[in-house]
């Protein structure tokens, strides 16, 4: 079986020491894609490349689901209610951002990687950021499967490695606190209760 492709050249790589890493296989796990509607001509595409990414790792199409909002401010407070659900193993972030001639670009962009990166960084699910911030409709066009390859289809194959990685380290945690806690344990110390002392009243009286 052929290694998927990834941006990163070191994924696989041979090591000296322990290496931890998550495997590139969604199979059996449930994904969330997060996706804004604002600029869907581009968003549409990434969200394509995310679905492809998927299911091409093994995930089934009805273990994906899509939950739509208005634009990429949206993305962090939608992903955080999906989050806290604890239905999925991963959720993928996605959206499109375009300079205009106004400050808005740079607020909307540096809150909804915010947002995203405050959720990614707790560590209790795996969170992908494919949210594009681009000066040109060119720009994006090029990023969501033209010629720069597609942005969604990449925080997919994130998604899934983290979430693989994830649920490794949870099972050798796991496992670590067995095998802990089955380590013989010195038994208790018995209580000892005191004995309130009796007045014997049925011996014989002591002749005088």
């Amino acid at each position: 079986m052929s290694r998927p492709e990834t941006k990163a050249s070191s994924y696989g790589s041979e090591s000296n020491g322990p290496v931890h890493e998550g495997a590139l296989s969604a199979s059996g796990r449930r994904f969330a894609i997060v996706a804004a509607r604002f600029n869907d001509f581009v968003v549409e595409k990434l969200v394509d490349g995310a679905r492809d990414a998927l299911r091409r790792s093994g995930a089934a199409d009805e273990d994906v689901e899509i939950f739509r909002c208005p634009g990429a401010m949206e993305i962090p407070g939608l992903a955080r209610r999906v989050a806290d659900g604890g239905d999925f193993d991963g959720i993928v972030c996605l959206g499109a951002v375009i300079r205009g001639a106004t400050p808005h670009f740079d607020l909307v962009v540096n809150e909804a990687a915010r947002g995203v990166g405050t959720l990614t960084a707790e560590g209790k699910i795996a969170v992908a950021f494919g949210v594009l911030a681009c000066d040109t409709i060119e720009q994006a066009l090029e990023r969501a499967g033209t010629k720069a390859g597609n942005r969604g289809f990449d925080a997919a194959m994130v998604a899934v490695e983290m979430a693989d990685l994830y649920a490794r380290m949870a099972r050798e945690q796991a496992a670590q606190a067995a095998s802990t806690s089955g380590v013989a344990a010195v038994p208790p110390v018995p209580t000892v209760v005191p004995v309130e002392p009796t007045v014997a009243t049925d011996l014989p009286r002591r002749r005088k």
